[in-house]
């Protein structure tokens, strides 16, 4: 079984000016690669986030209404 790891973005993943830095990016994009399960919590719009969180290679669905 895999684990999922979840990570809040305002106040946890992301800086002062309100965007990921390239670190984080990095960090995540190569553990994700090597197959770990990652996602955020926001309750920020898909477009406000997607901008909020621009390096990340994510795979976010929207959700159908």
């Amino acid at each position: 079984m895999k684990t999922l790891y979840v990570s809040y973005l305002d106040g946890t993943l992301l800086r002062s000016d309100a965007k990921t830095c390239e670190f984080t990016n990095q960090v995540i994009n190569q553990l994700t690669s090597e197959g770990m399960l990652f996602s955020y919590a926001t309750a920020r719009s898909y477009l406000t986030a997607t901008k909020a969180t621009k390096g990340l290679n994510a795979k976010m669905k929207k959700k159908k209404s």
